[in-house]
């Protein structure tokens, strides 16, 4: 893991980290054992104007529990939309709101309650970069999110958090991103976050999720892949979690223009 260390060494030589433990209090690094979730995923995009889009996504997510790999329970419901302005074929910026559920840890737990809700504001900016034979993206997203833990007597805490992602489509039995081709995806995202309960844990998740996806035409699109992800533990900023997570994606373009005038390369499909 030493990537893990590498860019907590960076955060605390800039001042980012302000440390809530003392080098007496620990002597190295935690990581947990990691565990296993399943999320299933869609992406959606509707045309309104020629510059106007409205992004839509909606994820179902369970996790291991009680011996049960991948599905042992449910964990969230997810919904993020927004409205997207597409400012040429190489950027794009999108803002609006997410509502997330997150249901109990514990099944059955009378000290817990069976859902709770998170919103969440977010803005994002999607810069492509366009190659004979690739497409690379950057991709920063901000969210400033109100969240709380399943505990009957928790509170909202504000965060903000900063996502940086790098992403790629290789195209695999064609020579460009077309209907009919399968390609392959390198994405690596980097969450960092901020707020009065985040102290010496800024870190909050690393994503590395290689991923294969097909274009069935350039209304919808489907990929898999399986992702790793480490995070630091709000409090316990030396201890790692770790989860590996199975992911399918299918994705929507709600866009019935001619060939000629559909969504523009910028749309990532993710």
């Amino acid at each position: 893991m030493r990537i893990v260390n590498y860019i907590y060494a960076i955060c605390l030589s800039i001042g980012f980290i302000p440390l809530s433990w003392t080098q007496e209090d620990v002597t190295e690094s935690i990581f947990e054992d990691p565990s296993t979730s399943l999320w299933l995923g869609s992406y959606m995009n509707f045309q309104l104007t020629d510059k106007l889009f409205w992004a839509g996504e909606l994820h179902f997510r369970t996790t291991e529990y009680d011996n049960t790999p991948l599905v042992g329970r449910v964990a969230q419901i997810y919904n993020r939309h927004g409205i997207k302005y597409v400012a040429s074929k190489n950027f794009s910026m999108t803002a609006g709101g997410v509502l997330r559920f997150n249901f109990t840890p514990q099944p059955g737990n009378t000290d817990f309650r069976v859902l709770t809700s998170e919103p969440r504001l977010w803005h994002e900016y999607l810069f492509a970069m366009p190659f004979d034979r690739f497409m690379i993206y950057h991709r920063l997203r901000f969210e400033h999110r109100w969240n709380k833990s399943n505990l009957l007597d928790a509170e909202f805490n504000f965060r903000n958090r900063y996502r940086y992602k790098f992403l790629m489509k290789i195209p695999l039995n064609k020579r460009k991103l077309v209907p009919g081709a399968y390609y392959f995806s390198p994405d690596v995202e980097l969450i960092m976050q901020s707020g009065k309960k985040v102290i010496g844990n800024p870190m909050e998740d690393l994503r590395i999720y290689p991923h294969f996806g097909y274009i069935i035409n350039p209304r919808y699109g489907v990929s898999a892949g399986v992702m790793y992800t480490t995070g630091q533990r709000d409090g316990f900023g030396y201890q790692y979690r770790q989860r590996w997570i199975v992911r399918f994606n299918v994705y929507i373009s709600l866009d019935f223009r001619k060939l000629e005038k559909k969504i523009p390369t910028i749309k990532e499909m993710d």
